[in-house]
């Protein structure tokens, strides 16, 4: 570590110097593991292993790849619960009510409605006709409303 700070081939070592690696070294020594990364930030940083004299050398363009594997698998869970439906004229939605992610009693309902669908858009937006006022809302706020028959 003294080697990639630098002091250890420095002529003039301040207090100051001294303190801020040392500072910065017991931080790297204390600090998690990064899945992304496969290393300690320790590691990141000075490129050696914390606490034994071995080089440690980041391949940036697979520590890439995993990041977009993660964002990849993350978007896959999401997409998932996802319920596959084009709404028409004349179908009905529920509304979610709380999308904002605040937690609603226990006994209240998720979902507001039915409500008649008037007039779909191509840009992921719908009206629908609650009560006397013609709202137009985001298809992530809805759940399809299936009438039993």
């Amino acid at each position: 570590m003294m080697r990639t700070s630098g002091i250890n081939n420095s002529d003039d070592v301040t207090e100051d110097l001294i303190d801020d690696f040392v500072t910065d070294a017991a931080w790297a020594i204390r600090s998690s593991y990064h899945t992304v990364l496969k290393a300690t930030p320790g590691q990141a940083i000075f490129g050696r292993d914390m606490l034994f004299d071995i080089p440690f050398i980041t391949d940036w363009t697979e520590v890439g790849r995993r990041r977009q594997r993660q964002v990849d698998s993350s978007n896959a869970r999401e997409n998932s619960k996802r319920l596959d439906f084009d709404y028409t004229v004349g179908s009905k939605a529920l509304i979610i009510k709380a999308t904002d992610g605040s937690h609603l009693p226990k006994a209240d309902d998720k979902n507001e409605g039915p409500y008649r669908v008037t007039q779909v858009y191509t840009n992921g937006t719908v009206r629908l006709q609650r009560d006397s006022v013609n709202e137009r809302i985001n298809i992530r706020r809805l759940t399809p409303y299936f009438e039993e028959e």
